[in-house]
């Protein structure tokens, strides 16, 4: 079978007698044909474009962007108002509220250390250390059922809420960087919003959420990176050593 190379086209005038032809390659023919549809698409796409309803609607959907990315502003704008509010009633609960008062060292002092992971979350033996290679993020603190958490500094409550894997748990944020997580609580003292003192009891041992025992999964995050919690508490004796000395006591 013969492969053409080369196309024609015939032109017949149908006024007179004459002809005459226009001859194309292959590869010119085909990337006619490519161009051709190209320019056909372009002009029907700027056709639809330049309709006066799609404009119409383009217009009102850009509008209708604009006023949801104000809403947004807006929304951000009151959180941070309701923020701004919530912490002066917590300075001035602290400080106080006459105008003229000074911040005074042991203020400062107070402000700071009070503010720092520093009392106890609980009382117990820790049954599993922090292994960040293990995605193990805290320290599990074993003790009985009921056994008092307490708020290791002063801080607001962040979260207390309940979920699959957690069970009752609480996040408190202490206005400088450092969050701390309670895990399988039997019961929150605490709610959303609320301020909490340093020592303060803010929930009760549980073996709520994926858990097999009463325990408190403990975690310490700063800026948005977790920390082992035993370089604020390393007086705390693994379950394992308090098992060995008892033997050893026997």
């Amino acid at each position: 079978m013969m492969k053409l190379s080369k196309y024609k086209i015939l032109f017949i005038s149908p006024f007179s007698d004459k002809t005459f032809q226009i001859e194309f390659s292959k590869t010119t023919f085909i990337a006619s044909c490519i161009l051709l549809t190209v320019l056909t698409l372009s002009s029907i796409t700027l056709l639809f474009l330049s309709s006066p309803i799609v404009k119409e609607y383009l217009r009102i959907t850009a509008i209708n962007n604009e006023i949801k990315q104000q809403k947004e502003i807006i929304n951000n704008i009151d959180e941070t108002i309701d923020e701004i509010s919530i912490m002066k009633s917590y300075i001035d609960s602290i400080i106080g509220t006459n105008e003229n008062h000074n911040l005074n060292e042991d203020k400062i002092r107070y402000l700071v250390t009070n503010n720092l992971p520093s009392h106890d979350p609980t009382n117990g033996l820790i049954s599993r250390e922090f292994n960040e290679d293990e995605k193990h993020l805290g320290m599990d603190i074993v003790n009985e059922e009921s056994t008092p958490i307490f708020a290791v500094a002063d801080a607001r409550v962040i979260f207390s809420d309940f979920s699959k894997d957690f069970g009752n748990f609480l996040i408190l944020d202490h206005q400088n960087g450092y969050i701390t997580h309670y895990y399988h609580n039997l019961e929150n003292f605490s709610s959303k919003g609320d301020f909490v003192k340093k020592g303060d009891v803010i929930a009760t041992m549980g073996n709520t959420g994926m858990s097999s025992g009463p325990h408190l999964h403990f975690e310490i995050w700063k800026d948005g990176k977790v920390i082992n919690p035993k370089t604020f508490y390393k007086d705390f004796k693994l379950k394992s050593d308090k098992l060995s000395d008892d033997e050893t006591a026997e």
